[in-house]
């Protein structure tokens, strides 16, 4: 208890001095003996002021920036406070000098606010130093107070040579208003197309080599997914934001070694969002579509690539697809949304497995009961990570109305499996889990989000099997999914309705339930949709809620006499 207070102290102490002295503002060179340079380090990253140990070429000052990335986390870097919000002026991005000892290494700039934006390059020399502009026009009418500096980001730091890198000259300037926009066909030479590497994924520009087909341009980007992380990828910055106009989704066309390989597409924005698709033949050039119907109108800037997401690359040519003629495009067709019964031969049915788990639609192998329909999904979760799932992607969002709560039928082998049921909004999320109460047989799972439901759009469905447990590939960690439908209204109603009673309102360490019924389930839920307690942690009708972090949680009870839920706020 007392390290605790020493260091909430020491805080203090650093901020009262911070204070009182100078921050700085734009522009930074380090040289100033009066303004206090206000370093906050996380995760590894240790940010400092030090004489510049290469007074060559564009930078002969005598003081620099330093940022050295120690053994913590993949993101670990350093923050800079500022005087007060960046003044953009008539600016519209941002130039820093830095000095690395290899080329291709990121560096992600970061405008701390509310909302944050950030942007990455690539350095392009080794041992020397050079400039780097990040175009900011997406940020420009927003309020920041801070800059966050990331290298390499996504990989974990040694504290070596190859985790350091020096900077100077932060400042704002103003390029031309033309940049990287959609459509991207890499041909340009006066435009850079700007790469942020991240956990092994390398993108870059190179000659088309493979000049066929419906693709013979000069010009192709490429990306590569060595070993690292199986989430590594690439993000493409745009210098314009996005504009769909009247379309609804954008096509690509791509060049692979092998079918069904997916690709991830997401939109980085204030709220990013993703899509999926395969590819459908080898060693040739095709277009795969990425469906964004009802996320049209966000501003986006930047394009996220990860190539066969939820398995760790080797840089082989497995690993490796060449990508061009990025545009926007009018979809047209069927789309997948609710209810989902995998029978239409017009739909593709996209899985973006994780982890470890494998999806795909299979003839049904148990057709019998309550569902002796054709065509189903299944799922196996295979070696790998304790969340290992798939998320199934709708071209059509759901939308809630009156009814909150989805129906499923699955298959299992065993009772008392777990299904986590997770519906996908570019952010957390809402979630709930039912488990299986028959073996061998098909049944029928509701999962009812009344009180969960946010402003959505909810577009896509994730399914974890056994969540907690690593799966190996066997008949117990293999499972089958059907008719995913609303169930209608839900029977959802408040507490105080339902004969249920609790106290103390606020909580602190614990929560007394009363019931004039039995109590069957008692969860508790975040704002966020995420459940963070079931009932294992209650003791004579007492809940436990002292893991819980201060704030407003929904507490939903499940008795003989239907569903209830109410508030509470945990101090």
């Amino acid at each position: 208890m007392k390290i605790i207070y020493t260091f909430v102290v020491a805080l203090f102490v650093l901020a009262t001095a911070a204070q009182a002295q100078d921050l700085p503002t734009l522009p930074i060179d380090f040289e100033s003996t009066t303004t206090t340079y206000a370093f906050a380090d996380f995760a590894g990253g240790v940010g400092n002021v030090v004489t510049n140990p290469s007074q060559t070429g564009i930078n002969t000052s005598e003081t620099v920036g330093s940022v050295v990335k120690f053994a913590g986390e993949p993101f670990g870097g350093t923050t800079i406070a500022l005087a007060g919000n960046i003044d953009f002026g008539t600016n519209n991005a941002f130039s820093m000098k830095v000095f690395s000892n290899a080329p291709g290494q990121s560096v992600l700039f970061k405008l701390e606010g509310s909302p944050a934006v950030e942007f990455s390059m690539n350095t392009t020399v080794a041992n020397e130093w050079e400039t780097l502009t990040f175009s900011a026009a997406s940020a420009v009418g927003l309020d920041f107070n801070a800059i966050t500096l990331i290298y390499r980001n996504g990989e974990v730091g040694d504290g070596s040579a190859d985790f350091t890198f020096l900077f100077d000259d932060i400042e704002l300037t103003t390029i031309a208003p033309m940049g990287v926009a959609i459509p991207v066909d890499f041909e340009s030479t006066t435009l850079t197309y700007s790469f942020g590497d991240f956990a092994g994924g390398v993108g870059s520009v190179i000659a088309n080599p493979a000049q066929t087909g419906i693709n013979t341009s000069a010009n192709v980007g490429q990306v590569i997914k060595f070993a690292g992380e199986p989430f590594g990828g690439t993000t493409l910055a745009l210098g314009v934001p996005t504009d769909f106009g009247s379309n609804n989704g954008i096509r690509m066309k791509v060049f692979a070694n092998r079918v069904d390989a997916p690709i991830l597409f997401k939109l980085e924005g204030a709220v990013p969002t993703e899509e999926v698709a395969r590819t459908t033949v080898a060693n040739e050039w095709h277009e795969v579509e990425f469906n964004f119907s009802g996320r049209t109108d966000a501003s986006y800037t930047g394009i996220t690539l990860i190539y066969d997401n939820g398995v760790v690359g080797d840089g082989s040519a497995d690993f490796t697809f060449l990508l061009d003629d990025i545009e926007y495009a009018t979809i047209s067709g069927p789309v997948v949304g609710l209810p989902v019964d995998f029978e239409s031969a017009d739909l593709t049915y996209t899985f973006a497995d994780f982890a470890g788990a494998g999806a795909m639609v299979i003839d049904n192998p148990v057709p019998s009961g309550i569902n002796t329909s054709a065509r189903v999904g299944q799922m196996i979760k295979f070696g790998g990570e304790v969340f290992a799932g798939t998320t199934l992607q709708l071209g059509e969002p759901i939308e809630f109305g009156a009814e909150t709560a989805i129906t499923m039928k699955m298959f299992a082998n065993r009772v008392g499996a777990p299904m986590l049921f997770k519906l996908e909004d570019g952010g957390a999320g809402i979630e709930i889990a039912a488990s299986s109460t028959v073996a061998n047989e098909w049944e029928t799972l509701t999962f009812d989000f009344a009180g969960l439901i946010g402003s959505g759009p909810y577009t896509g469905i994730t399914l974890i099997y056994d969540l907690g447990i690593v799966g190996d590939g066997s008949a117990d960690f293999t499972v089958l999914f059907d008719d995913m439908q609303f169930a209608g209204s839900s029977s959802t109603t408040d507490l105080r309705d339902l004969g249920v009673s609790f106290f103390p309102n606020p909580v602190t360490t614990s929560l007394t339930i009363q019931s004039s019924a039995e109590l069957s389930t008692v969860e508790v839920f975040n704002l966020n949709g995420q459940r963070v307690i079931l009932n294992e942690a209650m003791t004579n009708n007492t809940l436990s809620t002292a893991g819980l972090p201060q704030g407003t949680y929904v507490l939903r009870v499940t008795t003989a006499e239907g569903v209830g839920t109410s508030t509470f706020v945990k101090q």
